[in-house]
């Protein structure tokens, strides 16, 4: 697993294709950006979940906010399965200097819903 400190530039819950999609925008410190969240861009389909509530809620207790703008400028590192841009993403992980560090990897939470 790799890691890659970046930037929250943009945090928003939207309804997009008639999809509820939460969206954070990350700038990398090395170049680059990407987006964590959003939607299945082939199928556009949407199915309410329980998992998908969940993951906001843990989002938001993630970063330690009670609304979803106040994460724009926080620092993280964002895990991927590849070096770079190519990787998808598999979680987040807060920085030492913001206290205890957190691990939030994504297939721990779809594991409690889908296995």
């Amino acid at each position: 697993m790799f890691k890659e400190l970046a930037r929250v530039s943009e945090a928003k819950l939207c309804f997009e294709h008639e999809i509820l999609t939460l969206f954070i925008c990350v700038d990398y410190e090395s170049g680059g950006s990407q987006v964590v969240g959003g939607y299945d861009k082939e199928t556009h389909t949407r199915v309410g979940t329980a998992c998908g509530c969940e993951f906001i809620r843990r989002i938001l207790q993630f970063f330690r906010v009670n609304d979803l703008s106040e994460i724009k400028g926080k620092y993280v590192y964002v895990l991927t399965e590849k070096e770079g841009l190519n990787g998808d993403i598999l979680g987040l992980q807060t920085l030492k200097l913001d206290g205890e560090v957190k691990t939030f990897l994504f297939n721990d939470l779809f594991k409690e819903f889908y296995e």
